[in-house]
């Protein structure tokens, strides 16, 4: 008794003290909050958005407003994830600051389900970016998805004149092209207090 008891005061503590130094370990790992996401097929769907109101792609574009949809589905019978991130058009030979690419996102889809992205989702992906979060009055750029399965993937496009009911509607299948990669998911940033915010105009370099 004496034998075992004395066993059970040595080893127990020992083993504690040893599976507490690998959680805290594992904690403290920046690696640890990381999520990997292998992918074998990316789409790149061109969105145009105007945000605000009274601004929209200046002389880039003729005059109204933009909207694009983005409708994503799985057809398969299982579950997958895929990642997202937003390309922003820049001008030629402009350098590719922090915000012209965003973080990738991860997202579970189901089998069967479809998804629906607006422009005012993909605004905000941009917030927080580096404790920042931009503003944009119009977006030109790509949606750029990454799957380890074969998509259906369909943006919608609509436009009308300011003040106007729409005048133009257009749906446009986005083809997948082979692309094998694997995808490091980074946590979300915390959200600073008081934000940090900037507006931004279409093709001009974000700057914080």
């Amino acid at each position: 008794m004496r034998t075992f008891r004395s066993w059970m005061d040595t080893v127990v503590p020992s083993l504690v003290f040893i599976v507490g130094a690998l959680l805290v370990t594992a904690l403290c790992n920046p690696a640890h909050a990381q999520q990997r996401v292998a992918t074998r097929f990316q789409y790149s769907a061109k969105t145009l958005c105007t945000l605000a109101t009274d601004i929209g792609f200046g002389d880039a574009f003729a005059p109204g407003r933009y909207r694009t949809v983005i409708n994503i589905h799985n057809p398969t019978e299982r579950k997958i994830e895929i990642t997202r991130k937003f390309a922003l058009a820049i001008q030629p030979g402009e350098a590719v600051g922090s915000f012209s690419i965003t973080p990738y996102k991860s997202l579970a889809l189901e089998p069967d389900q479809a998804v629906a992205y607006n422009c005012f989702d993909i605004s905000g992906f941009y917030c927080p970016i580096n404790g920042v979060c931009v503003d944009f009055t119009a977006i030109d750029g790509f949606l750029v998805v990454n799957s380890p399965v074969e998509l259906d993937v369909v943006a919608v496009y609509t436009a009308h004149p300011k003040g106007g009911e729409v005048s133009t509607l257009d749906t446009e299948t986005v083809a997948g092209r082979p692309m094998p990669k694997t995808i490091l998911i980074k946590p979300d940033q915390p959200a600073l207090q008081p934000e940090k915010r900037i507006q931004m105009q279409p093709f001009k370099p974000v700057k914080p």
